[in-house]
């Protein structure tokens, strides 16, 4: 049975990092390769991952729309989007990586999505964890890209702003007909102690749980020198509480 975790915030707050540390969380905890997804059109989880990205999701979504007459004689198209899809698939430590790409263009795309859908349904049960880092209007999981989460994760800053679009995000992913289990509030780059106003906003937001992720210098130093975040020791701060946020996780 698979655990879905979905990663949710606005930009600048940290939210694939902490993406890409979840995935390396759980693959230590559980020793099996985890599905990891980048749903946000901004694509960067594969640098934080340590791996080049060569063909998404948008890409072979394209290439359907307009080349739908060019698949191989013998060949349906619902052999033809499983085959793409594994080419797609990046191989990393511990992890596969399955990067969703531009947005749709101009065209008719609902038989295209729900080929999709039905493999990446078929995908998901393969893996014990899969990660999907999502832009903040979640996108993806608006059009139902997947069935079911497990956990939502929003990630945000310690700022009233930062912690008020958390709980629209939050407010958000009630609103979709998709099967939400859990959430969570992680602050990132936490200080020790919150001001009163964000206090109240967090409580305010009703979220199921609440995390710090505490700066961590050595996440800065990679992020200047263009490293990825597979080069992070187990000493870092940041990773040992997501580890310990990973402890909870079924």
């Amino acid at each position: 049975m698979s655990y879905t975790i979905a990663v949710a915030g606005k930009g600048g707050v940290g939210k694939s990092t902490i993406a890409a540390l979840l995935i390396r969380a759980l693959a230590e905890k559980s020793r099996e390769i985890v599905l990891a997804v980048d749903a946000d059109p901004n694509s960067n989880l594969g640098e934080k991952l340590g791996v080049k990205v060569d063909k998404t999701i948008g890409d072979l979504r394209e290439d359907l729309l307009k080349k739908a007459d060019e698949i191989p004689a013998g060949t349906s198209k619902q052999e033809f989007v499983r085959y793409q899809i594994q080419l797609a698939l990046v191989e990393g430590d511990q992890f596969d990586l399955l990067t969703m790409g531009r947005p749709e263009g101009p065209g008719c795309y609902c038989y295209i999505n729900n080929i999709l859908r039905t493999f990446m349904d078929e995908l998901i049960d393969d893996y014990a964890y899969i990660v999907i880092d999502n832009e903040a209007g979640m996108e993806h999981l608006s059009r139902r890209t997947t069935r079911k989460m497990d956990k939502l994760i929003v990630v945000s800053d310690a700022t009233k702003l930062g912690i008020d679009t958390a709980v629209r995000i939050k407010k958000l992913a009630e609103e979709m007909k998709i099967e939400i289990k859990s959430n969570m509030l992680i602050i990132n780059r936490s200080p020790m102690e919150f001001h009163g106003i964000v206090e109240a906003a967090i409580n305010a937001g009703r979220f199921q749980e609440v995390r710090k992720v505490p700066n961590d210098k050595k996440i800065e130093e990679l992020a200047m020198a263009g490293e990825p975040l597979t080069k992070l020791d187990s000493t870092s701060p940041a990773f040992r509480a997501i580890k310990e946020i990973t402890r909870d996780i079924a």
